[in-house]
């Protein structure tokens, strides 16, 4: 199933910035995504970023195992605002390099964790996680009905150029 991920280019711009944000102790920062999904043809989805959700400074853990632990009310902020504004979700963080990134296994771990979470407040949305680097993006979505993730094919960035990461 092709799975196409689109963000401004002044969303994506602000969201890098917030994310690259020090913190007490954390060594990064972490959000969300609020989307809007469509089907397309052929049976695959669009999903368009509209706005960003920031975990607040008080809501993360002091975990010094990972990079970023978000505590239970920084999960049930992120439920709550699903819930009032009829969003998909999908979990951020950055990798600050050039090229690829790519999950780590912890990421891997929680994302799958706690993403289906979302279904509990919009059962009929996908849902999912992503991970930013300068110039690229990955990211898994889960679908309704499905257990399994699946990869987003293609991430592109609105604006002028427009861009394919």
């Amino acid at each position: 199933m092709k799975i196409l991920f689109k963000i401004t280019g002044s969303l994506l711009s602000e969201l890098k910035a917030q994310l690259t944000q020090p913190h007490q102790f954390a060594s990064e920062r972490v959000g969300f995504l609020l989307c809007r999904v469509a089907l397309i043809e052929g049976g695959g989805l669009v999903i368009l970023a509209h706005s960003q959700h920031d975990v607040s400074d008080a809501d993360y853990i002091d975990d010094q195992t990972v990079g970023a632990m978000m505590g239970p009310a920084a999960i049930r902020k992120a439920l709550q605002v699903a819930y009032n504004r009829q969003a998909s979700m999908f979990h951020v963080h950055l990798h600050e390099h050039r090229g690829q990134p790519h999950f780590s296994r912890t990421d891997e771990r929680e994302t799958a964790r706690f993403v289906p979470d979302f279904w509990n407040v919009q059962p009929d949305l996908p849902h999912g996680a992503i991970v930013f680097s300068e110039d690229g993006a990955y990211g898994k979505c889960w679908i309704p009905g499905r257990e399994d993730a699946l990869d987003i094919t293609q991430f592109t960035v609105v604006g002028i150029p427009t861009r394919k990461l």
